[in-house]
């Protein structure tokens, strides 16, 4: 899917948001935010231990004590020991025990959220380390929008293999505001998306890629093709593939329409997934709008064909996001700027 490209003024001025070129990979320093952490840490937390964050984070996937202590090689008596430490040294209980299992209180399901963050953390310092000593190697996980996919980050995770073969990178395809809750948890090193929803607890980072125009498309053996010098007037009463109502990309499909003096077609099935857009253009008359990056990729395999409609209109950018405070693993920050230089490159059009 298509996505805005720039961040609301309000945001900028609240520090949530700064836009930034990468720079070359070097070793960050301290930012003494972090530093001044350890001015909140207690004689209690002294105490925790990572088995006891490990097991806090398994048992609420499993809600089994014997399958939670199993999956991490210890039994079970010592897993209740585990687990009734870091209840004491929190004062909350974290899970209620029942006959088939143990659930987990909001309490716990808390402390496995902030568990998966801390535990996703230490290993990247490992990968940190390990990148410093060995070159650069590890695991790198990413989100991005559909439209992104085919260019730039195809195009980067080819080069990624290349030139760091050892680095794993786990990619994710969604919608912004998925892919920035993803981002703010700890879950994605970084994105590929709008600014949709920018609004989290940490400043995030945006630096823009190029834009594209978005077209319009219908499937390949549509006669529609034939014909030339069509206006948005002459297709609006064929039936269309819309983004469903609130999608950030629905704006640009609008303000087109808008400026031909017509509203959104009525004759339209909502639809938010661009693969599944892709599918039912290629087997039906349907008509859809999308990236021209998407159009040239599903028109090699003769998916769909290009409409002679002047849309004009041009798909709402995106960018590369991160969180500001955050570093990078040296694995991460390589595929962050492999992508920024394929990105910023103008789209071949043939």
């Amino acid at each position: 899917m298509y996505e805005n490209f720039d961040f609301p003024d309000d945001l900028k001025k609240l520090g949530v948001l700064r836009q930034a070129t990468p720079q070359p990979a070097a070793t960050p320093a301290l930012d003494p935010s972090l530093v001044a952490c350890l001015e909140g840490v207690t004689p209690r937390f002294s105490r925790f231990k990572m088995r006891q964050l490990a097991l806090v984070l398994k048992l609420v996937g499993t809600e089994n004590l014997h399958e939670a202590a199993a999956a991490l090689n210890m039994s079970q008596p010592a897993a209740t020991k585990l687990l009734q430490e870091i209840e004491e040294a929190l004062g909350a209980v974290l899970f209620i025990r029942q006959a088939r299992g143990m659930k987990p209180t909001p309490a716990g399901i808390t402390v496995a959220r902030h568990a998966g963050f801390i535990l996703a953390e230490l290993r990247k310092m490992q990968q940190a380390v390990d990148g410093l000593e060995n070159g650069i190697t590890g695991y790198v996980n990413i989100g991005a929008i559909m439209a992104a996919v085919p260019s730039p980050v195809a195009g980067a995770l080819v080069a990624m293999t290349e030139i760091h073969p050892t680095v794993e990178v786990s990619l994710s395809v969604g919608t912004s505001d998925v892919l920035l809750h993803e981002l703010q948890a700890g879950r994605l090193d970084f994105i590929i998306a709008s600014s949709a929803g920018a609004v989290g607890a940490e400043p995030l980072t945006y630096s823009p890629l190029a834009g594209e125009p978005a077209v319009v498309v219908s499937g390949a053996a549509n006669p529609i093709l034939r014909r030339h010098d069509l206006t948005l007037k002459d297709v609006f009463s064929e039936r269309w593939i819309l983004p469903p109502a609130g999608a950030p990309e629905l704006r640009t499909i609008e303000a087109a329409f808008h400026a031909a003096g017509l509203p959104l077609p009525v004759n339209s099935m909502r639809m938010a997934s661009m693969i599944a857009t892709a599918t039912v253009v290629g087997t039906t008359d349907m008509l859809a709008v999308v990236p021209e990056s998407m159009y040239r990729y599903f028109s090699k395999f003769q998916v769909m064909g290009l409409v002679n409609v002047n849309l004009r209109a041009d798909v709402e950018r995106y960018g590369l996001i991160n969180v500001s405070n955050r570093p990078m693993t040296p694995a991460a920050r390589a595929l962050y700027e492999l992508i920024f230089d394929s990105g910023r490159r103008p789209q071949d059009t043939t």
